[in-house]
């Protein structure tokens, strides 16, 4: 069965219109800004580091070594002047501005304010936290006639494939484009440079050099290639919740693009328009789906049998909000089974989830494995509640039967159990992110390697927080739970409070009222016992 959706074109473009115009208008002030401060009198030179000097005449390698002392340097540069600023000292030396794409306030080595904030509003809108709303933002400082032209170009392709064709064929292309490049393992020039935190310099040899090494290390390269079809995946999540209808639809093919990229990208070729773009017409893929739909009505099943006998978790009404409990309940009950399931299976062959997936879409051939013996449903029960990448530990650890990685995954889901039961889901990616949200000024004033590790890590962790909030909060009032991921995608706390609030506020008048009709019948008791005891006295008398 197909899963049918549309998608919102118009209002992307709308949003796509003012976002180019505000970007046009910023780099025109910053190109007024910062003219004439690479010209002969202050040469972009790269600063000197430990060990770099011996490497200063040996061609190719030395621009290598550059690159490298580059990323790993620990040490940290003056922060990039905002537009239009006064200060010599930092004109003086643009060579030595860390250009970093920790996005959204946090950018690493940035102060909010060096960006203009109505151009960071409108990128993150249009693009959620990506290295493409990334390039807007490094783009509107004018540093680098490239890089600006680059990102206009961008922009004008952008508008130019969504008008004609569509949203939907403009995020199955990015998709398409990513995975060829992981596949061939060769760099994208559509890759963008932002793919991860580097100077000016850095940026400069991405953009003007020759040669595969103009884009890092063989490492960085494969790095990049991996997190480029990361956020290719990403931002087709986030424009599907944005933009994408039904909500149904949009948050399944949301959650498969998060935890089953192959299956998602399948899913995006429903459109008509990209299948007139002559993408591959193999449907074999709906089979996959509807047997996972068949998994989770067979969940839901099981747990109703399990609230009728009463084994779940008991939550105190007063300790929880009614509107999160139920959730919160069945939250607690599939950690609690997931971990048990794995426990008894621990010293039985089982298969690979991803081979009984094939199997089902090659051959119809369906696991006999009852539910909680069934390796694919383990595996997306694990994602529903932590994430495909913080469930790893757990899932990947139990494959392996390496037993360190699998206890550290099942204290990782205990912890993340403990604070449904404390508070409740609606809160816990709040709480989860204010946990490993690390101090982005510390970041900044680290290395290269490092700020793409953390900055990459952090954007992981706000992904699998979104899939919680697919699978968990789906009661919460029409579409509530893909407004929600959208946020999270975006990376976006504030506007998930915003989301969050009405429910509390729903909560608080509820308990208000109630505890109003407990003193209206508290009142109304009372003043029968004293008219009853008056009545008594005027008998005894």
């Amino acid at each position: 069965m197909r899963t049918p959706f549309t998608m919102d074109s118009a209002g992307f473009l709308t949003l796509l219109d003012a976002l180019e115009r505000r970007f046009n208008n910023v780099t025109a002030a910053s190109s007024l800004s910062f003219a004439g401060i690479d010209g002969d009198l202050y040469p972009v030179v790269q600063p000197a580091r430990a060990g770099e000097e011996d490497c200063a005449d040996r061609g190719e390698s030395a621009d290598f070594a550059q690159s490298a002392g580059a990323e790993d340097s620990a040490q940290p540069e003056p922060a990039a002047p905002c537009p239009g600023a006064r200060c010599d000292s930092a004109l003086r030396s643009p060579a030595s501005t860390p250009l970093s794409c920790d996005f959204h306030g946090r950018i690493g080595a940035f102060h909010d304010e060096v960006f203009d904030p109505q151009l960071v509003e409108l990128a993150s809108s249009a693009f959620g936290s990506t290295c493409w709303a990334s390039l807007m933002c490094v783009a509107s400082l004018g540093l680098d006639a490239a890089l600006v032209e680059c990102a206009r170009q961008f922009l004008t392709h952008t508008s130019i494939i969504v008008r004609q064709k569509g949203l939907a064929v403009w995020l199955y292309d990015l998709i398409n484009d990513a995975t060829m490049a992981m596949l061939l393992g060769q760099t994208s020039p559509r890759m963008p440079v932002t793919i991860r935190p580097m100077s000016q310099v850095q940026i400069s040899r991405w953009l003007h050099g020759s040669g595969v090494k103009r884009f890092g290390s063989q490492q960085q390269r494969a790095a990049d290639r991996a997190e480029y079809g990361n956020q290719a995946h990403r931002l087709a999540a986030y424009c599907m919740l944005r933009w994408g209808a039904p909500t149904a639809s949009s948050a399944q093919i949301a959650t498969m693009l998060l935890t089953n990229p192959g299956i998602g990208m399948c899913m995006l070729r429903e459109d008509p328009n990209v299948r007139a773009q002559g993408a591959c017409t193999d449907t074999r893929y709906r089979r996959v789906v509807e047997y996972l739909r068949s998994l989770h009505a067979q969940a839901d099943l099981d747990y109703a049998r399990a609230l009728k006998i009463g084994d779940v978790p008991w939550l105190s009404p007063d300790g929880h909000a009614a509107v999160t409990i139920a959730a919160d309940r069945r939250y607690l009950y599939d950690a609690n089974r997931l971990v048990h399931a794995y426990r008894a299976l621990w010293d039985r062959a089982t298969a690979d989830p991803a081979q009984l997936l094939m199997a089902v879409e090659e051959t119809r051939t369906l696991p006999g494995e009852p539910l909680w013996e069934n390796p694919v449903y383990l595996r997306g029960l694990a994602d529903s509640l932590m994430g495909s990448v913080l469930s790893d530990d757990l899932t990947m650890g139990f494959q392996q039967r390496d037993r360190e990685r699998f206890d550290r995954g099942v204290r990782t889901l205990e912890h993340m159990g403990d604070q449904v039961r404390a508070m409740n889901v609606l809160m816990l990616p709040i709480m989860a992110i204010d946990e490993c949200e690390p101090d982005w000024n510390a970041v900044a004033a680290r290395g290269y390697k490092a700020r793409t590790t953390q900055w990459r890590a952090f954007c992981d962790r706000c992904d699998d927080l979104a899939t919680v909030v697919l699978a968990q909060l789906q009661g919460q009032g029409e579409g509530f739970h893909v407004r929600a991921a959208a946020t999270l995608l975006k990376q976006s706390l504030p506007e998930y409070c915003e989301l969050a609030l009405p429910l509390f506020e729903q909560e608080i008048e509820r308990l208000a009222a109630r505890e109003q009709d407990a003193a209206d019948a508290s009142a109304g008791v009372c003043g029968q016992e004293r008219e009853g005891g008056a009545v008594h006295v005027d008998m005894a008398a």
